[in-house]
């Protein structure tokens, strides 16, 4: 048995054998399931043993002591999003593992605190976000995002739509605030920068200060550096400061003696003059929709 999620081969059974040497559980078996979105995860199943309480095994007390004893021993990416407790395997007829009978996961089969409401409009907003990504019923406010099941892929999604309600926020900070309060306190004093309109249209003829909001120049220094550029002009959308990778990516540039460590040249051959027309249509869409690509 092999699965492949988000990329990752995985054998389901290394992670069974690893829960099986959990104190509590006698038999287990792990599964990729395709959640409501439609994307593949990770669910165990576990049969407890009889030494087993009903209060650590039972729902999130279960999950989270699951979560903890493979999170030491395995990678993140095999880490089950879900662990369900069951009396029994599900068998068929000839005593094989009747996985059409395995029931879908609930909401206590995940990593989760006792359940406290969101606070505030940033609290809220994010706990539903998490709920329609993750696929859960009821999000509260100290649950983990990895915990509940999320990756790296939901992750961007969730940015995505951070980003919509002006909250934007890197991508490292989910990483090490995955809690929704702590995350939603890290949000609630952050907001977007407003992108001031570009001032430079295709019928502009000149170019002065005043119509380049996002760097200070004197128009001396402004007909320099239009003075470089093929075209003038009309072939210039903007003008703004460097990024701090830009700007990494120009000190290479400069510091290197020989050719250019950014600059990779390689060659391709289309079997038809028809097929190599497509490719460059979509090279330019690609240069058209992102300005990084148009950038000097």
């Amino acid at each position: 048995d092999q699965v492949k999620i988000r990329g990752f081969r995985i054998e389901p059974g290394e992670i069974a054998a690893r829960l099986c040497e959990h104190e509590l559980v006698g038999e287990a078996v792990v599964v990729a399931r395709q959640d409501r979105a439609g994307d593949k995860h990770l669910v165990a199943y576990v049969v407890c043993g009889p030494e087993a309480g009903s209060d650590e095994a039972d729902g999130g007390g279960l999950a989270g002591a699951m979560r903890a004893h493979v999170s030491g021993r395995l990678p993140d990416y095999m880490v089950p999003s879900a662990f369900v407790r069951l009396e029994a395997l599900p068998l068929t007829a000839n005593g094989k593992l009747d996985r059409q009978a395995l029931p879908a996961p609930d909401d206590d089969a995940y990593a989760r605190t006792a359940y406290e409401a969101p606070q505030g409009a940033v609290e809220t907003a994010l706990a539903e976000i998490w709920a329609e990504l993750l696929g859960v019923e009821r999000v509260g406010r100290h649950d983990n995002f990895f915990e509940l099941g999320g990756h790296s892929l939901l992750a961007v999604q969730l940015m995505e739509r951070l980003r919509r309600l002006s909250l934007g926020v890197e991508v490292r900070t989910l990483f090490a605030r995955p809690v929704l309060a702590d995350l939603a306190a890290s949000l609630g004093s952050h907001h977007e920068v407003a992108v001031p309109a570009n001032l430079i249209t295709e019928h502009s003829t000149a170019i002065t200060p005043q119509m380049l909001p996002l760097i200070e120049l004197a128009q001396p220094e402004i007909d320099r550096i239009v003075a470089t550029v093929p075209g003038g002009v009309g072939n210039i959308q903007d003008i703004y400061g460097l990024s701090p990778l830009q700007d990494g990516i120009l000190f290479h540039h400069l510091l290197a003696t020989q050719g250019d460590p950014y600059l990779l040249v390689s060659q391709m051959a289309f079997a038809e003059r028809g097929v190599l027309d497509r490719y460059l249509a979509a090279v330019q869409q690609v240069v058209d929709r992102h300005d990084i690509l148009r950038t000097a």
